[in-house]
């Protein structure tokens, strides 16, 4: 190696210091390049990042022109030395380690070429073998073959063995596709015609058909279990108003486009029609769907009683908080409980149906599949048509109408019996049930032999006991004795029908296209009968069953009980008794009526509620208001009879047609004085000119009374009457089309008829009462006239007794009359009394055989006391005794008098009613206003007849002037 550094100590002695300083630089800088420039060129690429000779170069150098000093530069030199150094060694130690890697290469090299011709030769020596021939390698090549079949179907049947536990695996891990996969290749397998003859098989066979029953129905168990909403993962609706959730079908789409199969992550049964599809998928494969599909349908109507039941404790655990405040405080919480239970059972039932829609469909399009062309390798047979299937969705709606029709009747309508327990009810058909309860010792007899011969029953046999000596409902007529019942959570009410039916139709109209759709369109009638035999419910409307309940079941209950609460009012003994707590007008009505409104009324609102079920229910408050009717025309014809059983004499002149037109005249339009005295006119002709018996009139106030609150009654029921039609007309007009409009036309017909029964009725009452009156005031004053005495020695101090009595008979009838009717009604009642006396007082002068001046004034007298009456008992001012006064005023006048005040005022009274006054002015006893002139038998009365002869030829010249 160059060592610039000992030629440069060298240098350094030998020259001085002074002098030789460049030339020492000089050298140094001359050994350093030659050292650089002496590097091989083969460590160019070692260490090139430590070794930059400009650097080095530069760091030598000083930017002086006098360089650097000796410490300096040899610190740089050992610096550059170590460098060069470390490149040698690191070089030389490179190449060591190449020689070594070189050296182990080449012996494997060597021994893989041993390894190579060893082969060789062993390939050689096999070829050569091959090509000898030998004849003992074929038997035993046979041999071996036929031993390895024999090693491999014992192997088989060792794996058939461990199926069982392999099955419970799969069916743990809800993998029943692959179960039933893996068990019909076993029992395909064990069942092969060439291992018929192996007789010790026969017990792994029948293994086999264990299994595969057992799975079976363990698939079906996961079908229900889906089906009727027992598993968590089930699709299920809790029936939350105003929810929008996808429909079924919707669903079923989706489950097809997006199958999980069994070995994807998660839980299989996560979407549950995908599960659904897989076990009917896992049935086709055991060639078992109809078997299956046959025992869905034998277990249908217990697993819907099963689901009700679910519905009903879910229904009580939700709304546990309302039945404790509600039995707390003494009440039924019935409606709100029993809201929240229809429409979670409802909303579960159209899930169930769903869900069975579903079930038939994947098994149709399994037999319609290619890839399930044969029912399976087992026993190929033809595949099973869609109209021979097991059961069809009309099975289930048959199932599900007989539920929703058991519970309307159990919520609806209350048995009226004492037998059994009235918190159950039975599913299925009611008609042929009748409820019993077991007896505790009969159970236990039953019991007996079977608790002895199975112990797993024993077990159970006191909790069976328990069930069965509870009440249930027992069908005489079933071939299946199970005994369906479901709590009540209500008690049965007609009040429940607007939720219950509403929810009821709501819901099957939902489900009626699901109906149709699923409904053959065109079958013979083999396979009608086949496949469920009557499918008129489907075929016409689904909501028919109800229709017809409503109709057959429920309108008759209703009914019923809506004539058991009238008989209830109707028999009572106050029936006809006022209620003071009702009134119209300010007077009280009949207690019957107060309480037949409002069961009119609630009624009314029931069926109103109900209207959108087919048909006119309007017939029950039709029927309850006709009894209603019937009843009062009987109180009516009652009251208005005699001991003898006679009709009164106001009933028959009020059935008069010329009476009822002057009635509604006077009613509609008022009092009018051509009216009034066509009024008097016409009770004259009906009168006769004859005396009124006693016996054909009511002075039994308290009938009169009676009529008089019939009528105010009858008045408030017209009133109420025309409030409940025309809410019926309301919720009638809201539908539309010709059918709706004959119903309402109808409903009006039916309203004019009943209110017009009433209104004649009521009409009718205030004629009689009318007449009764005007009756009372001819009878009194026909006898005051007739048998009163009207020729005095001397002023009467009182008016005549018939007067009095008459007056008397007025006010108790007026008095009674005020409490019973409205002012108006009174003065149709006692309006023109007045009148009908002035005319009785004036006319019937033909009975009156003695009068004199004392007798007149007793008449005038006889005047001023009705006068005073009819004002104290406060009836509407009339003039009517005016006028009779100023008759018997003539008297005093005298015959010259009489005629000269018609002449000067004008006529105010008849031409007889003048004659008779002159008569009675002529006679001083009367004798020749009775007795015609030609009779006169003394010289006396033959002149007081020439003298009233003239009077009366007078008298008919001035009227006749006058008019």
């Amino acid at each position: 190696m160059y060592k610039p550094q000992q030629n440069w100590q060298n240098s350094t002695v030998t020259d001085s210091p002074a002098g030789d300083a460049d030339e020492g630089k000089e050298l140094a800088l001359r050994q350093a390049e030659d050292a650089l420039w002496k590097i091989p060129r083969s460590f160019d690429g070692i260490k090139r990042k430590d070794f930059n000779p400009v650097a080095l170069a530069l760091q030598m150098m000083d930017t002086s022109s006098l360089g650097k000093s000796y410490d300096e530069f040899y610190s740089s030199y050992m610096q550059l030395n170590e460098s060069l150094d470390g490149i040698v060694n690191e070089y030389y130690g490179g190449f060591n380690d190449s020689i070594l890697t070189f050296s182990g290469l080449q012996d494997r090299i060597q021994d893989a070429s041993s390894s190579v011709n060893s082969v060789k030769s062993g390939l050689q020596r096999v070829r050569r073998m091959i090509m000898e021939e030998r004849g003992g390698l074929d038997q035993l090549y046979a041999k071996s073959n036929q031993l390895g079949a024999i090693v491999a179907i014992l192997q088989r049947l060792e794996e058939v063995k461990r199926v069982r536990e392999e099955i419970a695996g799969f069916v743990k891990d809800k993998q029943f596709l692959t179960a039933t996969g893996k068990l019909v290749e076993d029992i395909k397998f064990v069942f092969d015609s060439e291992l018929n003859p192996i007789e010790a098989l026969s017990g792994l066979r029948q293994q086999l058909e264990k299994e595969k029953s057992e799975l079976q129905q363990k698939i079906v168990d996961e079908l229900q279990s889906h089906i009727y909403l027992k598993s968590p993962y089930c699709e299920r609706r809790l029936g939350t108003e105003g929810e929008d959730e996808t429909r079924g079908r919707q669903r079923i789409r989706r489950a097809r486009k997006a199958r999980t199969s069994e070995e994807t992550e998660g839980n299989v049964e996560a979407d549950s029609f995908a599960y659904v599809e897989m076990l009917i998928e896992s049935l086709r494969t055991l060639d078992a769907t109809n078997a299956g599909l046959q025992e869905i349908k034998s277990t249908m109507a217990l697993e819907l009683s099963r689901l009700i039941d679910g519905v009903v404790a879910e229904t009580e655990e939700r709304n546990r908080a309302l039945l404790n405040r509600a039995h707390d405080a003494g009440q039924a919480a019935d409606s709100e409980v029993l809201l929240d239970f229809s429409r979670i059972l409802f909303a579960r039932l159209e899930t169930v149906l769903e869900y069975h829609e579903y079930v038939l469909d994947i098994a149709n399009h399994l037999d319609r599949s290619e890839r399930y062309s044969l029912t399976s390798p087992m026993s190929p047979v033809t595949p099973i048509s869609p109209n021979r299937r097991a059961y069809v969705l009309a099975d289930v709606w048959e199932a599900i109408k007989a539920e929703v029709l058991a519970l309307m009747r159990a919520y609806l309508i209350a048995e009226d019996t004492t037998a059994g327990s009235g918190d159950v009810v039975a599913g299925g058909a009611r008609d042929l049930f009748r409820m019993e309860r077991g007896e505790g010792e009969a159970v236990e007899a039953l019991y007996a032999p079977i608790a002895a011969r199975f112990q797993d029953l024993a077990s159970s046999a006191p909790d069976r006991r328990r069930e069965l000596t509870a009440p249930a409902v027992l069908d005489e007529y079933s071939s299946v004795q199970s005994s369906l019942q479901h709590k009540l959570l209500a008690t049965p009410d007609i009040a429940h029908a607007p939720e219950l039916l509403s929810m009821a139709l709501a819901f099957t109209r939902r489900i009626s296209p699901m109906l149709a759709a699923a409904t053959p369109a065109v079958l013979s009638p083999a396979v009608r009968r086949s496949v469920g035999g009557d499918l008129a419910a489907v075929d016409g409307d689904a909501d028919e069953y109800l229709q017809q309940f409503f109709t057959k079941a429920f309108l008759p209950h209703v009914q019923a009980q809506a004539t058991r609460l009238f008989n209830e009012l109707a028999s009572a003994s106050d029936a006809f008794d006022t209620n003071p707590n009702t009134q119209f007008n300010g007077r009280p009505v009949f207690r019957s009526a107060a309480g037949l409104v409002p069961l009119l009324q609630n009624f009314g609102t029931l069926l109103n509620s109900l209207d959108m079920f087919r048909g006119e229910n309007w017939g029950i408050l039709l029927q309850l208001a006709s009894q209603y009717y019937e009843m009062s025309l009987s109180l009516f014809r009652d009251t208005l009879r005699s001991p003898e059983g006679q009709t009164y004499l106001s009933v028959r002149w009020a059935e008069s047609l010329d009476m009822m037109q002057l009635f509604d005249k006077r009613m509609r339009l008022g009092v009018r004085d051509s009216d009034t005295q066509r009024e008097i006119r016409q009770e004259e002709a009906m009168k006769a000119d004859r005396s009124l018996n006693a016996y054909e009139l009511v002075f039994d106030v308290k009938r009169l009374a009676t009529i008089a609150q019939l009528h105010q009654t009858l008045e408030w029921l017209l009133a109420q009457l025309e409030n409940v039609a025309a809410e019926r007309a309301q919720a009638l007009r809201h539908h539309e089309g010709a059918a709706a409009a004959a119903l309402l036309k109808r409903h009006e017909a039916d309203r004019v008829r009943v209110v017009g029964r009433f209104q004649s009725l009521s009409v009718q009452c205030l004629m009689v009462l009318r007449i009764e009156v005007r009756l009372h005031c001819m009878h009194y004053l026909d006898l005051a006239m007739r048998e009163g005495t009207y020729h005095l020695d001397r002023d009467a101090d009182e008016p005549e007794p018939y007067i009095h009595a008459l007056n008397a008979d007025i006010s108790s009838i007026e008095e009674k009359m005020e409490l019973c009717l409205s002012p108006d009604k009174l003065n149709l009642v006692f309006g023109g009394i007045s009148v009908l006396m002035a005319h009785i007082l004036i006319v019937n002068t033909r009975h009156i055989r003695h009068f004199n001046r004392a007798g007149n004034r007793k008449m005038l007298r006889n005047i001023l006391a009705l006068q005073q009456n009819l004002t104290n008992i406060a009836l509407p001012e009339e003039g009517g005794l005016d006028n009779a006064r100023k008759f018997y005023e003539l008297y005093d006048l005298g015959a010259d008098g009489i005629l000269k005040h018609i002449a000067e005022h004008g006529p105010e009274f008849s031409f007889e009613d003048y004659r008779r006054m002159i008569g009675f002015v002529c006679s001083g006893s009367g004798q020749a206003a009775a007795l015609s002139p030609g009779r006169a038998n003394s010289l006396m009365e033959a002149s007081q007849s020439d003298q009233y002869e003239s009077l009366v030829r007078q008298l008919h010249d001035l009227l006749s002037t006058q008019s």
